[in-house]
Parts: structure tokens; sequence; C-alpha cells
């Protein structure tokens, strides 16, 4: 019995529930976004550096010190909620202008990003919900159609890139087509549903009328 594919069908089955969920209540979510993403984030870099400083010689140090650095980041981005906006933004707008190089094929400098990424966090703490909304629900689809795909191709590695590159140009345009529906989707609902933190406000003190 071949545990490997069933392990992998499970897991892509959890990424589609993960990220529909991030698609339709990201908003509502995000801080608990910002302090994983900052537990991974720190664990991640400070195990890093332990592992360097012992030659990964001290297995039980290297997994306290990266627990530790993960709260620590976590605590930080989960209070500091404008420094989690900012970096999001930044983040953003480094993807989108490192994806438009790659479809053009134009190499640069990796200073050329400073200034998408100060854009981009100034954008996100300007356009809270919006920057939010958008980019949870197209984030969440994304996650979405790629477990869809790892699903219904049996013949699927995650370590093998090649099959990416057998795709289709037809199958190309049906993922892209269907994050873009779905992503938007997500986005149209996020945006309904959930009000704004003035709004809150607003209905909490009619309530105590």
């Amino acid at each position: 019995m071949n545990i490997a594919p069933i392990t992998f069908k499970l897991l892509s089955i959890a990424a589609i529930l993960f990220g529909l969920f991030i698609c339709f209540f990201g908003y509502r979510i995000f801080r608990l976004v910002l302090a994983v993403a900052g537990f991974i984030i720190g664990a991640s870099f400070i195990a890093g550096v332990g592992f360097t400083l012992t030659e990964g010689k001290e297995i039980l140090v290297i997994v306290i010190a990266g627990l530790a650095g993960g709260l620590i980041a976590a605590v930080i981005l989960l209070f500091l909620y404008s420094v989690g906006v900012f970096l999001l933004g930044a983040l953003f707008g480094v993807v989108i202008l490192s994806g438009t190089f790659v479809i053009m094929d134009i190499n640069t400098s990796p200073l050329i990003y400073i200034v998408p990424a100060l854009l981009g966090g100034i954008v996100a703490l300007l356009l809270q919900k919006f920057m939010i909304i958008l980019i949870t629900s197209f984030t969440g689809a994304w996650i979405a159609v790629i477990g869809t795909l790892y699903v219904i191709n049996t013949d699927f590695n995650p370590f093998t890139p090649e099959f990416i590159n057998n795709i289709s140009e037809i199958e190309t345009y049906r993922i892209v087509l269907s994050w873009i529906a779905l992503g938007g989707l997500g986005f149209i609902i996020q945006y309904l549903i959930f009000p704004k933190p003035t709004e809150n406000v607003e209905r909490i003190e009619s309530s105590k009328e």
C-alpha cells in the first residue's frame, strides 16, 4: 500500500478547506493569520540561526530557540497590528512587481523592490479593509484552486515541478480563470458582509440606546 499518495490527497483536501476559509473569512480572522504568519517566520528564522551557530548538533536548543522566536514574532504581529498590515502590503507589492517581471522576462536588481514594498505597505495602511480583503480572498482562492488541482490529478507529485510545466495552455487558462472567479467572489462576499470598524462602533452605540 502506497501511503504517500493518500497523504498528499489528505493534505490537498485540507488545503482546499483552509483556502476557502481564508478566501471568504480572511478579514474576520486576520489577526489570527498575522499571528500564525509571525510564528512561522520567527520560528524559521531563529531556528535557522540556531542551526548555523550550533552546526546542527544541538537539536533541542534549536527547537527551543525556534519556538521562542516564533512566539515572540507572533505576539509582535498580533499586538502591533499596523506593523503586520504594513508588512502584508509590502509583500503584496513585491509579489505583484516580481510576477510582472517574470511574465515580461525582465531581470532586475533586488533593490528595485524597495519602492513597491514601501508603496504597498503605505497603501495597505491607508486602505486597510480593502487591501486585507483583496489579499486574503485571492490568496485563499489560489490555495483552494491549487489544492483542487492536486486532488484531481492522481499522478501529481509536489516534489516534481515538471508536472506544472506539462499543463496545457487551455488548462492554464482554466486555472487562472477559476482563481480569478473564486477570488473575486470571496472579495465581494467579504466586503459586503464584514462592516468597517466605524460601522461596528455605530452598531454597538445604537444597541446601547
